[in-house]
């Protein structure tokens, strides 16, 4: 050790430990001399890019949970108007336990059942819109309260206690039916698909027997013409 420090004493001084660890030399005014200031930023970036993955999934899951508690809301039912050209009746508006459908059934009861009731499925609702003002003197904006949902074939129309109450059935209803809409698609794809594998399935299995028959035939000639018809059949 004595003769490393002779042979190389700038190793053992006190400028050389500091310079090691990152430290400028006390009497030292070079900035290239000075510790990187840019390293605490890139460890930031780094830990940020680490955690990035960590948050979002934290993000979705309190989106989930939100989402979960909107659902449960719409399912326990909201008391509600069902409109119509008839006039309005009150009506337990609810989501059915699969949130798949939108239920109502009328308050009044006639010999133990509903007077009315309904059904719509969320994958056919083609638009959830307020009810908008119609006439000579109205101004065409939105009616207080009221909401509607529109399918190919049927429209329901209601009026909610509140504006609170309509606001979240809305979105609510919105958002379901973009994901029933998604699932039908999902399902009519998963259709197609296995149809495709059934017919090339069958296919594969023309071409075993086929070649079963041929391998049959041998060399006879009257085998060898029933094979050909059988492959021109298949």
């Amino acid at each position: 050790m004595e003769q490393l420090k002779v042979a190389c004493p700038c190793l053992f001084s006190d400028d050389a430990a500091k310079k090691l660890m990152g430290i400028p030399p006390a009497n030292s005014d070079s900035d290239s001399e000075k510790p990187d200031s840019s390293m605490g930023g890139k460890a930031r970036g780094w830990l940020e890019m680490a955690s990035a993955p960590v948050k979002a999934f934290q993000d979705r899951q309190q989106q989930n949970v939100a989402r979960t508690e909107r659902i449960d809301w719409l399912k326990a039912g909201s008391a509600m108007k069902l409109l119509s050209k008839e006039g309005s009746s009150a009506v337990r508006l609810s989501l059915s336990a699969d949130g798949a459908l939108v239920t109502w059934q009328s308050l009044e009861m006639v010999s133990g059942m509903p007077k009315e009731s309904g059904v719509l499925a969320l994958s056919a609702v083609r638009e959830v819109v307020p009810v908008l003002q119609t006439g000579f003197l109205r101004s065409g904006g939105p009616v207080p309260r009221q909401w509607q949902l529109l399918a190919d074939d049927q429209t329901a129309k209601f009026e909610a206690e509140s504006e609170e109450d309509k606001d979240r059935w809305m979105s609510t209803v919105e958002e379901l039916r973009h994901h029933e809409a998604d699932a039908k698609a999902e399902r009519k794809i998963g259709y197609t698909t296995r149809r495709k594998m059934g017919l090339e399935e069958r296919r594969r299995e023309a071409e075993r027997r086929k070649a079963e028959v041929l391998k049959s035939c041998g060399g006879q000639g009257g085998m060898k013409h029933t094979a050909a018809a059988m492959m021109s059949r298949a």
